[in-house]
Protein backbone atom coordinates (compact mmCIF):
# COMPACT_ATOMS: atom_id res chain seq x y z
CA UNK A 1 0.00 0.00 0.00
CA UNK A 2 1.54 3.39 -0.78
CA UNK A 3 0.28 6.48 0.92
CA UNK A 4 0.79 10.21 -0.38
CA UNK A 5 0.11 13.20 1.83
CA UNK A 6 -0.63 16.22 0.68
CA UNK A 7 -0.29 19.45 2.82
CA UNK A 8 -1.40 22.81 1.40
CA UNK A 9 0.99 25.56 2.53
CA UNK A 10 1.04 29.55 2.51
CA UNK A 11 4.10 31.33 4.48
CA UNK A 12 4.64 28.87 7.20
CA UNK A 13 7.91 28.26 6.95
CA UNK A 14 8.55 26.92 9.96
CA UNK A 15 5.65 25.21 11.29
CA UNK A 16 6.04 23.17 7.89
CA UNK A 17 9.76 22.38 9.25
CA UNK A 18 8.24 21.24 12.20
CA UNK A 19 5.94 19.04 10.44
CA UNK A 20 8.40 17.63 8.54
CA UNK A 21 10.72 16.84 11.19
CA UNK A 22 8.30 14.47 12.34
CA UNK A 23 8.02 12.91 9.11
CA UNK A 24 11.60 12.09 9.68
CA UNK A 25 11.08 9.91 12.71
CA UNK A 26 8.06 7.73 11.20
CA UNK A 27 8.29 3.77 11.72
CA UNK A 28 7.05 3.84 8.79
CA UNK A 29 7.95 6.95 6.13
CA UNK A 30 5.58 7.73 3.47
CA UNK A 31 5.84 6.81 0.08
CA UNK A 32 5.01 10.52 -1.16
CA UNK A 33 4.93 13.70 0.59
CA UNK A 34 3.57 16.69 -1.83
CA UNK A 35 3.27 20.31 -0.64
CA UNK A 36 1.45 23.04 -2.31
CA UNK A 37 3.16 26.32 -1.76
CA UNK A 38 0.66 28.83 -2.49
CA UNK A 39 2.65 31.71 -0.70
CA UNK A 40 5.98 33.80 -1.64
CA UNK A 41 8.26 32.25 1.51
CA UNK A 42 9.13 29.73 -0.22
CA UNK A 43 11.55 26.63 1.18
CA UNK A 44 15.06 27.17 0.08
CA UNK A 45 17.06 24.36 -1.26
CA UNK A 46 19.58 24.31 2.20
CA UNK A 47 16.16 24.11 3.85
CA UNK A 48 14.85 21.00 1.67
CA UNK A 49 18.51 19.03 1.96
CA UNK A 50 17.60 18.58 6.10
CA UNK A 51 14.72 16.74 4.43
CA UNK A 52 16.23 14.51 1.53
CA UNK A 53 15.36 11.23 3.02
CA UNK A 54 12.17 11.97 2.78
CA UNK A 55 10.04 11.57 -0.86
CA UNK A 56 9.08 15.37 -0.91
CA UNK A 57 7.64 17.36 -4.03
CA UNK A 58 7.11 20.40 -3.96
CA UNK A 59 4.78 22.43 -6.50
CA UNK A 60 5.04 26.25 -6.20
CA UNK A 61 1.46 27.18 -7.90
CA UNK A 62 0.13 30.84 -8.26
CA UNK A 63 -3.42 30.59 -6.56
CA UNK A 64 -4.40 31.20 -2.72
CA UNK A 65 -6.84 28.28 -2.25
CA UNK A 66 -7.25 25.70 0.01
CA UNK A 67 -9.35 23.37 -2.35
CA UNK A 68 -7.58 24.23 -5.51
CA UNK A 69 -4.30 22.95 -3.54
CA UNK A 70 -6.27 19.93 -2.29
CA UNK A 71 -7.82 18.92 -5.68
CA UNK A 72 -3.98 20.02 -7.41
CA UNK A 73 -2.35 17.88 -4.80
CA UNK A 74 -4.18 14.80 -5.71
CA UNK A 75 -4.30 15.28 -8.96
CA UNK A 76 -0.24 14.67 -8.59
CA UNK A 77 -0.29 11.66 -6.13
CA UNK A 78 0.46 8.36 -7.00
CA UNK A 79 -0.79 6.71 -3.50
CA UNK A 80 -3.57 3.90 -2.56
CA UNK A 81 -4.14 5.73 -0.03
CA UNK A 82 -4.15 10.43 0.22
CA UNK A 83 -3.74 12.05 3.24
CA UNK A 84 -4.31 15.65 3.90
CA UNK A 85 -2.27 17.58 6.68
CA UNK A 86 -2.32 20.98 7.87
CA UNK A 87 1.46 22.50 8.05
CA UNK A 88 0.66 23.40 11.57
CA UNK A 89 0.21 19.38 12.29
CA UNK A 90 2.91 17.72 14.28
CA UNK A 91 2.49 13.52 13.70
CA UNK A 92 3.25 11.12 16.88
CA UNK A 93 6.16 8.30 15.32
CA UNK A 94 3.89 5.62 14.02
CA UNK A 95 0.92 7.88 12.55
CA UNK A 96 1.73 6.47 8.91
CA UNK A 97 2.06 3.15 9.74
CA UNK A 98 -1.37 3.36 12.02
CA UNK A 99 -3.13 4.79 8.72
CA UNK A 100 -1.52 1.59 6.47
CA UNK A 101 -2.85 -0.61 9.38
CA UNK A 102 -6.15 0.79 9.45
CA UNK A 103 -6.71 0.53 5.85
CA UNK A 104 -5.48 -3.05 5.32
CA UNK A 105 -7.65 -4.45 8.47
CA UNK A 106 -10.84 -2.44 7.14
CA UNK A 107 -11.06 -3.70 3.87
CA UNK A 108 -14.81 -1.35 3.40
CA UNK A 109 -13.09 1.93 4.36
CA UNK A 110 -13.18 4.93 2.55
CA UNK A 111 -12.10 7.21 4.89
CA UNK A 112 -10.62 7.39 8.39
CA UNK A 113 -9.09 10.65 10.43
CA UNK A 114 -7.20 9.91 13.66
CA UNK A 115 -7.66 11.86 16.63
CA UNK A 116 -6.01 15.61 17.92
CA UNK A 117 -4.40 14.64 21.45
CA UNK A 118 -4.39 18.50 22.32
CA UNK A 119 -7.31 19.65 20.89
CA UNK A 120 -9.40 19.87 24.34
CA UNK A 121 -5.85 22.14 25.11
CA UNK A 122 -5.38 24.19 22.01
CA UNK A 123 -8.84 25.31 22.06
CA UNK A 124 -8.41 26.15 26.20
CA UNK A 125 -5.55 28.24 25.17
CA UNK A 126 -7.58 30.29 22.62
CA UNK A 127 -10.16 31.59 25.39
CA UNK A 128 -7.26 32.28 27.59
CA UNK A 129 -6.69 29.04 29.46
CA UNK A 130 -8.90 29.19 31.41
CA UNK A 131 -10.41 25.16 31.52
CA UNK A 132 -13.64 26.22 33.07
CA UNK A 133 -14.67 28.89 30.01
CA UNK A 134 -13.48 26.66 27.47
CA UNK A 135 -16.05 24.02 28.74
CA UNK A 136 -19.07 26.61 29.62
CA UNK A 137 -18.42 27.80 25.85
CA UNK A 138 -18.65 24.09 24.70
CA UNK A 139 -21.86 23.93 26.69
CA UNK A 140 -23.34 26.65 24.99
CA UNK A 141 -22.11 25.20 22.14
CA UNK A 142 -24.24 22.20 22.43
CA UNK A 143 -27.08 23.94 24.00
CA UNK A 144 -27.46 26.11 20.75
CA UNK A 145 -26.23 23.41 17.79
CA UNK A 146 -23.14 25.14 17.27
CA UNK A 147 -19.50 23.38 16.44
CA UNK A 148 -18.81 21.80 19.89
CA UNK A 149 -16.23 18.62 20.94
CA UNK A 150 -17.60 15.27 21.76
CA UNK A 151 -17.19 11.85 21.26
CA UNK A 152 -18.08 11.45 17.79
CA UNK A 153 -17.72 13.42 14.39
CA UNK A 154 -21.36 14.42 13.46
CA UNK A 155 -23.07 17.19 11.32
CA UNK A 156 -25.78 18.68 12.97
CA UNK A 157 -28.65 20.38 10.76
CA UNK A 158 -27.85 23.86 11.60
CA UNK A 159 -24.68 23.37 9.34
CA UNK A 160 -22.38 22.78 12.25
CA UNK A 161 -20.50 19.92 13.94
CA UNK A 162 -19.60 17.86 16.76
CA UNK A 163 -15.90 17.38 16.88
CA UNK A 164 -14.49 13.30 18.12
CA UNK A 165 -12.01 14.55 20.23
CA UNK A 166 -12.81 11.74 23.28
CA UNK A 167 -12.55 8.52 21.20
CA UNK A 168 -11.35 4.98 22.81
CA UNK A 169 -12.20 2.95 19.85
CA UNK A 170 -12.37 2.78 16.49
CA UNK A 171 -16.20 4.52 15.47
CA UNK A 172 -18.05 5.27 12.83
CA UNK A 173 -18.47 8.86 11.74
CA UNK A 174 -20.60 11.43 9.15
CA UNK A 175 -17.46 13.31 8.22
CA UNK A 176 -13.87 13.68 8.47
CA UNK A 177 -11.57 16.91 9.24
CA UNK A 178 -8.40 18.40 7.82
CA UNK A 179 -6.55 15.24 8.87
CA UNK A 180 -8.46 12.48 6.57
CA UNK A 181 -7.14 10.12 4.59
CA UNK A 182 -8.77 8.69 1.70
CA UNK A 183 -8.73 5.34 -0.75
CA UNK A 184 -7.75 7.60 -4.13
CA UNK A 185 -10.86 5.44 -5.73
CA UNK A 186 -12.97 8.27 -3.58
CA UNK A 187 -11.67 11.07 -5.99
CA UNK A 188 -13.08 9.36 -8.98
CA UNK A 189 -15.87 10.73 -7.50
CA UNK A 190 -15.47 13.85 -5.04
CA UNK A 191 -13.55 16.60 -4.95
CA UNK A 192 -13.12 19.32 -2.96
CA UNK A 193 -15.69 22.52 -4.07
CA UNK A 194 -13.82 25.45 -5.04
CA UNK A 195 -16.36 27.98 -4.84
CA UNK A 196 -14.87 28.05 -0.92
CA UNK A 197 -12.47 30.70 -1.93
CA UNK A 198 -8.94 31.30 0.46
CA UNK A 199 -8.81 30.03 3.75
CA UNK A 200 -12.28 27.56 2.38
CA UNK A 201 -13.46 27.20 6.18
CA UNK A 202 -15.60 24.09 6.31
CA UNK A 203 -14.32 22.87 2.97
CA UNK A 204 -13.65 19.28 4.81
CA UNK A 205 -17.36 18.93 5.85
CA UNK A 206 -18.13 20.25 2.19
CA UNK A 207 -16.24 16.97 1.22
CA UNK A 208 -16.87 14.21 3.26
CA UNK A 209 -20.49 14.35 4.36
CA UNK A 210 -21.56 13.50 0.84
CA UNK A 211 -19.73 10.38 1.01
CA UNK A 212 -21.21 9.80 4.04
CA UNK A 213 -24.85 10.16 2.39
CA UNK A 214 -23.66 7.55 -0.15
CA UNK A 215 -21.62 5.33 1.53
CA UNK A 216 -23.00 5.17 5.32
CA UNK A 217 -20.75 3.07 6.89
CA UNK A 218 -17.25 3.52 5.28
CA UNK A 219 -15.75 6.47 7.15
CA UNK A 220 -14.12 5.88 10.98
CA UNK A 221 -11.91 7.67 13.13
CA UNK A 222 -9.24 5.56 14.75
CA UNK A 223 -8.08 6.89 18.03
CA UNK A 224 -4.73 4.69 17.42
CA UNK A 225 -3.96 7.60 14.64
CA UNK A 226 -2.78 10.29 16.53
CA UNK A 227 -1.58 13.38 15.93
CA UNK A 228 -1.03 17.37 17.79
CA UNK A 229 -2.57 21.14 15.98
CA UNK A 230 -0.50 23.95 17.18
CA UNK A 231 -2.60 26.32 16.01
CA UNK A 232 -0.86 28.71 14.01
CA UNK A 233 -1.15 32.17 14.50
CA UNK A 234 -2.03 33.32 10.81
CA UNK A 235 -4.63 29.96 10.92
CA UNK A 236 -7.84 31.88 11.98
CA UNK A 237 -7.02 35.78 12.36
CA UNK A 238 -10.24 37.07 14.09
CA UNK A 239 -10.90 40.05 11.29
CA UNK A 240 -13.94 41.26 9.72
CA UNK A 241 -13.09 39.86 6.68
CA UNK A 242 -12.30 35.90 8.71
CA UNK A 243 -16.11 36.99 10.04
CA UNK A 244 -17.59 37.56 6.95
CA UNK A 245 -16.36 33.46 5.34
CA UNK A 246 -17.29 32.09 8.85
CA UNK A 247 -21.20 33.43 8.19
CA UNK A 248 -21.25 33.00 4.29
CA UNK A 249 -19.28 29.56 4.12
CA UNK A 250 -21.99 27.93 6.67
CA UNK A 251 -24.61 28.97 5.23
CA UNK A 252 -23.51 27.82 1.89
CA UNK A 253 -22.45 24.31 3.59
CA UNK A 254 -26.03 24.35 5.28
CA UNK A 255 -27.73 24.96 2.11
CA UNK A 256 -25.65 22.17 0.54
CA UNK A 257 -26.31 19.81 2.58
CA UNK A 258 -29.12 20.64 4.66
CA UNK A 259 -31.80 23.23 3.25
CA UNK A 260 -32.89 20.33 1.60
CA UNK A 261 -34.14 18.40 4.96
CA UNK A 262 -37.16 20.97 5.94
CA UNK A 263 -38.63 22.93 9.00
CA UNK A 264 -36.25 21.55 10.93
CA UNK A 265 -33.28 22.11 9.19
CA UNK A 266 -34.02 25.70 8.77
CA UNK A 267 -34.90 26.18 12.77
CA UNK A 268 -31.60 24.39 13.80
CA UNK A 269 -29.85 27.04 11.39
CA UNK A 270 -31.53 30.20 12.59
CA UNK A 271 -31.21 28.72 16.58
CA UNK A 272 -27.50 28.55 15.99
CA UNK A 273 -26.54 31.91 14.18
CA UNK A 274 -28.81 33.41 17.45
CA UNK A 275 -26.53 31.41 19.70
CA UNK A 276 -23.21 32.31 17.77
CA UNK A 277 -24.72 36.04 18.21
CA UNK A 278 -25.04 35.30 21.64
CA UNK A 279 -21.97 33.82 22.38
CA UNK A 280 -19.60 36.17 21.13
CA UNK A 281 -21.01 39.02 22.84
CA UNK A 282 -20.38 36.52 26.10
CA UNK A 283 -17.07 36.63 24.78
CA UNK A 284 -17.00 40.08 24.29
CA UNK A 285 -18.01 40.85 28.07
CA UNK A 286 -15.38 38.50 28.95
CA UNK A 287 -13.20 40.62 27.73
CA UNK A 288 -11.69 38.09 24.90
CA UNK A 289 -13.21 39.82 21.89
CA UNK A 290 -13.75 43.39 21.10
CA UNK A 291 -17.51 44.89 20.73
CA UNK A 292 -16.41 45.49 16.70
CA UNK A 293 -16.02 41.31 16.80
CA UNK A 294 -19.19 40.79 17.53
CA UNK A 295 -20.84 43.77 15.75
CA UNK A 296 -19.17 42.46 12.61
CA UNK A 297 -21.13 39.19 13.53
CA UNK A 298 -24.87 40.83 13.63
CA UNK A 299 -23.59 42.81 10.15
CA UNK A 300 -23.12 39.38 8.00
CA UNK A 301 -25.88 37.53 9.90
CA UNK A 302 -28.18 40.54 9.03
CA UNK A 303 -27.08 40.39 5.36
CA UNK A 304 -27.83 37.02 4.97
CA UNK A 305 -31.44 37.79 6.40
CA UNK A 306 -32.32 40.30 4.26
CA UNK A 307 -30.03 40.75 1.45
CA UNK A 308 -29.42 38.45 -1.55
CA UNK A 309 -27.17 36.60 -1.29
CA UNK A 310 -24.18 35.34 -3.36
CA UNK A 311 -22.95 32.00 -1.67
CA UNK A 312 -26.98 30.83 -2.38
CA UNK A 313 -26.29 27.24 -3.71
Amino acid sequence: MHISFIIPTLDRVKDLERLLKSFLTQTKKPDEIIIVEQGDRYFNTSTLQHFNTLPIKVYHVDFKSLTKARNFGVEKSSGDVVGFLDDDIVLDKDYVEKIEHFFSKNSEALGVQGVITNFEEGHTKKVGGNSFIYKMYNYLAKIFLLNNSSTKNKLLLSGRNQYASRVEKIINCEWLSGIGNYRKIVFEEFTFDENLKGYALGEDKLFSYPIFEKHPTSLFVDPEIRCEHHHADSGRPKDKKWVEMKVNYTYYLWVKLFKKKGLRARFSYVWANIGDVKIVFLSVLLRQNSLRFWWWHVIFYMKLLFGKNEYEA
